[in-house]
């Protein structure tokens, strides 16, 4: 019986603990609901969170409410309530011990209210820091209410403003405070000092952190505030020399060369004084003492005058040549060297002759005279123009300067040495140089009756010179040609086209020192002029006359000596005859342009005929061989 109890005893104990693992589990399943409803909230009011596209609830901007707008919505609305001119009624005012003050406005400090960026920052304010965070900071703005007052804070944009502001009442304060001091008296000559108290002056550093705070107060508070300036209590103490040479001191001007108006800038003089001199003078005074420092006045390295004298100062080239042919010609020649004349290139401009003279038309003035068109002799607008581009260039060469475009004349001139010229067309031949010196230039180009005379004035650091060697290389002379018209009356004769003598042309620079010692010799390039044949237009040969019938004898038989030839020959011999010589010239292959290094010789370059292009300026009867040779800057090639 003993057992039987037991093990009753033992299954009447079991039953209390399962009770307690059933609500255990129930109390887990009830929690475990919680948990996976509170994050299944969670999770979802985050995923809400991120997809809202407004603001979030109960943020303000600057006291403009922009809960659940979007950035649209949100900046327009800040641009209704006035938000971009917040900044109006904002002020700062400094004032110092002695009553002295300056204000500083919100607009001249350089803050700008900007609705756009307000409503952004509204729009991200608490996004973007992470999922969970971004849901926190979310209720913490449905809770409590959001407002966001420093938008433009960093929009302080003209700190430099205030700090020069604050710099120059500072430095009248503390001058005014030296004045009061120590009776000081300051002259154009002298400054005079009576030696006494010295207080503490107001440092610069301080009032500047004082404006800027003051500021930022008052943006945050949109209104006018007001901060007072204090210094520590004045002590006897000496002179501060240095803050007296701050007022006297002016920095010397130097001059400076203006390339807008080729001129030179006003220079001043500087005032300062001996400050070890001064030292030691109010060192050795007593309080009450007067103490004189003279002002010392320093000139400027560099004055007006001193730059005015040297531009436009020499006469670096000039160039005469004698303008003939026909009035119209003449006519072109002057209209192109008056658009040029006056000109002026700063160092390192190009010149450019048509970008200068313009395009040649007849509403302009411009006349038709010889030109070359596929190396004939027609009559263009603007011919003889060449002349002025050609004097130019010449005064180019001996004045040193950097050629940048150049192509002879397709045949030789004769107002110039041979390699000397250079032609031009508008539209596609132009002549160009750089001002390569130190110093402006300016191009004078006029006439007097029918001479041309250019000059280039600069400036002209020595004496030395330049003389110009043309070399020819080779003539080639032209042939006369008969050719058949049936325009030409029996017994004269025309000349189609005048004969032109090829040659090609090799030119040096010589350079010169002041003593006629040559310094070094340069080889500027190659230039080629065309042949052109001499062609006389004849009448075509008329037919032989009818013979008559040769004699016979009685039987019919003819005679043994019938008629030697034809009859009605000419019995002239072709005459030569001349309907007027070309004054203009046209354009060959371009030759090699002056400047640069010098070479190791001159390159072989054979002539070409000339192009279809119509040149501007034709010669002046180039079957006069042109002169070459050394020639003087101003030396005038024979013309005729």
């Amino acid at each position: 019986m003993g057992n039987i109890k037991l093990i009753s005893s033992k299954g009447k104990k079991r039953e209390k603990p399962v009770k307690r693992r059933t609500a255990a589990k129930t109390a887990f399943v009830i929690i475990l609901i919680l948990v996976i409803a509170f994050a299944t909230l969670t999770i979802s009011l985050g995923i809400y969170v991120q997809s809202l596209d407004v603001v979030w609830p109960n943020v303000w901007a600057d006291g403009v409410k922009l809960s659940g707008m979007t950035l649209e919505e949100a900046r327009l609305m800040l641009v209704s309530e006035g938000y971009e001119s917040n900044a109006e009624g904002v002020a700062a005012t400094v004032t110092f011990p002695d009553g002295s003050a300056f204000t500083i406005t919100g607009d001249e400090a350089g803050f700008s209210f900007n609705a756009e960026d307000a409503a952004v920052a509204a729009y991200e304010y608490g996004r973007g820091v992470s999922f969970f965070a971004d849901e926190i900071a979310f209720i913490r703005a449905y809770l409590t209410r959001t407002e966001l007052r420093d938008l433009s804070l960093a929009m302080f944009s003209n700190k430099e403003y205030v700090r020069e502001v604050a710099a120059e009442y500072t430095k009248a304060y503390n001058n005014a405070l030296v004045d009061a001091a120590n009776d000081i008296d300051i002259t154009d000559e002298r400054i005079t000092v009576i030696k006494g108290v010295q207080v503490f002056r107001a440092d610069e550093d301080s009032v500047f952190d004082l404006a800027v705070d003051t500021m930022l107060r008052a943006m945050e508070e949109r209104a006018h505030l007001t901060a007072n300036y204090t210094t520590e209590e004045a002590v006897i103490g000496e002179i501060d020399l240095m803050m007296l040479f701050d007022r006297i001191f002016i920095e010397p001007v130097s001059a400076q060369y203006d390339a807008e108006t080729f001129s030179a800038t006003e220079s001043s003089s500087g005032v300062t004084f001996d400050m070890e001199a001064a030292q030691a003078m109010l060192d050795r005074a007593g309080t009450g003492t007067q103490v004189v420092i003279p002002l010392l006045v320093v000139e400027p390295e560099v004055t007006k005058e001193d730059i005015e004298s040297m531009l436009f100062r020499d006469v670096l080239a000039e160039t005469t040549t004698y303008a003939n042919g026909t009035s119209n010609r003449v006519m072109n020649i002057t209209l192109a060297a008056a658009e040029i004349d006056g000109t002026q290139l700063n160092p390192g401009d190009v010149f450019s002759f048509n970008g200068i003279v313009g395009e040649r038309t007849a509403a302009r003035g411009f006349r038709e005279a010889n030109a070359y068109v596929s190396g004939l002799t027609v009559l263009e607008i603007g011919g003889g123009i060449c002349q002025v581009s050609s004097t130019i260039y010449n005064s180019v060469l001996h004045a040193d300067l950097e050629v940048v475009e150049r192509r002879p004349h397709g045949y030789a001139v004769s107002y110039l040495p041979l390699g000397n010229d250079a032609t031009v067309a508008w539209g596609y031949i132009d002549f160009k140089f750089r001002n390569n010196t130190d110093y402006p230039l300016r191009i004078e180009s006029t006439m007097d009756g029918r001479d041309l005379t250019v000059k280039l004035i600069g400036t002209k650091l020595d004496d030395s010179y330049i003389k110009i060697e043309t070399v020819r290389i080779s003539t080639t002379p032209y042939q006369t040609v008969e050719r058949e018209d049936e325009t030409i009356d029996p017994g004269t004769t025309s000349i189609f086209t005048d004969g032109y003598t090829g040659f090609t042309v090799d030119t040096y620079k010589h350079f010169f020192d002041g003593e006629d010692n040559l310094v070094m010799e340069l080889y500027v390039g190659r230039s080629t002029y065309n042949v052109r044949d001499k062609v006389i237009l004849i009448p075509i040969p008329q037919e032989d006359p009818e013979e008559t019938d040769p004699e016979t004898d009685p039987e019919g038989d003819p005679t043994d000596d019938p008629a030697d030839g034809p009859a009605g020959e000419p019995t002239e011999e072709p005459t030569d005859g001349t309907t007027g010589e070309p004054t203009d010239e046209p354009g060959g292959e371009p030759a090699d342009e002056p400047g640069g290094e010098p070479t190791d010789g001159p390159p072989e370059e054979p002539g070409d005929e000339p192009s279809g292009e119509s040149e501007e300026d034709p010669g002046d009867d180039p079957s006069i061989e042109p002169e070459d040779g050394l020639t003087e800057p101003d030396r005038q090639a024979p013309d005729v």
